[in-house]
């Protein structure tokens, strides 16, 4: 049977709390109050900027379906900013549907609007199928990352 749901993808606002914060909750197991949420996404200091994918399918109308991060930093030794995607979700019953290209495509976008020439994401070493999609989009292995609890 041939999908002929819509995506389109959007900045999140502060009224799309509650569908992050369960999105949330299904990705990275953090329990956290939609108020919480909402008021970091009201924060205009914030440096992540939320994109949602929503499905439109009949009949159950407009869903949220999954969402990515953004991030844009400036740099004080490089002329452009560095661009990073931090979060990329698609709920498990909307995956392989274009989701999660149409997310990396809209962030890509905003990282080029902002002046960035390249966008870095990371994704653990034990998810293969992370680094199969991402490679299908073009990206490639590039630099070690190492971190420290603090």
């Amino acid at each position: 049977m041939p999908d002929h749901s819509v995506i389109t993808t959007r900045l999140a606002t502060v009224e799309d709390a509650p569908a992050i914060a369960s999105l949330n909750q299904a990705f990275n197991e953090v329990s956290e109050p939609p108020e919480l949420l909402a008021r970091r996404l009201a924060d205009p200091r914030r440096v992540e900027t939320p994109i949602l994918a929503e499905v439109s399918e009949e009949p159950d109308g407009i869903r949220v379906a999954g969402f990515a991060c953004v991030r844009i930093v400036p740099c004080v030794l490089y002329p452009d900013p560095h661009a990073e995607l931090t979060e990329l979700y698609v709920e498990e019953t909307f995956r392989r549907r274009g989701i999660g290209r149409a997310l990396v495509v809209c962030a890509e976008k905003l990282a080029r609007e902002a002046g960035a020439t390249r966008l870095i994401l990371l994704t653990g070493l034990d998810n293969g199928g992370a680094q199969a999609f991402y490679r299908a989009l073009g990206y490639v292995e590039d630099e070690l990352m190492m971190s420290k609890n603090l």
